[in-house]
């Protein structure tokens, strides 16, 4: 897979599980899926994508909604041939270019992932804002003491993530 996020230590984060679950909320706040191929040549669709890889299985992500429409084809188009796994998966590649659906392989969509959520934070750093978040969590915490500052912060992050991920594409 892709190397981890350097930006843990910048933002006082929890090493790899929480830039790991940051990841996550990216693909699920983009409504990213996932279609894949099992060893023995099964198909399945999940309507949430995942950075976890799943041992034995061919994965691709793509819109949701999109995951549906693919699988059920792919799934009718497998009834009729015995193949292996790498077959369905060019088969599944070549409906996807047919059909006009974005598709990507798993490795490459959680790279993106990775990638969207280290640039924004590094924008977000040059840009002054975690002093910006400090000065509101002292402020909010004036009103609620028993505030955490790590779950403010991660919230935050979860918000600034969300509007990313939904952020019409240029």
């Amino acid at each position: 897979m892709t190397t981890s996020l350097q930006i843990g230590f910048c933002f006082g984060m929890g090493g790899r599980s929480n830039q790991h679950d940051l990841a996550d909320y990216y693909l699920r706040a983009a409504g990213i899926a996932a279609i894949w191929i099992d060893e023995g040549g099964h198909i399945g669709a999940a309507d949430v994508a995942t950075v976890d890889d799943q041992r034995g299985r061919i994965i691709y992500c793509c819109l949701c909604g999109d995951h549906f429409r693919l699988s059920y084809h792919l799934y009718d188009w497998k009834q009729s041939v015995q193949v292996s796994p790498e077959a369905i998966a060019r088969k599944l590649e070549e409906m996807a270019g047919g059909r006009s659906i974005g598709l990507a392989k798993h490795v490459t969509a959680v790279a993106r992932a990775r990638a969207a959520v280290e640039q924004a934070f590094e924008k977000m750093a040059a840009a002054g804002q975690m002093r910006e978040w400090n000065a509101a969590f002292k402020a909010a915490r004036s009103v609620k003491p028993t505030l955490r500052y790590a779950a403010f912060i991660e919230a935050k992050k979860a918000a600034m993530l969300e509007a990313l991920a939904r952020r019409p594409r240029s």
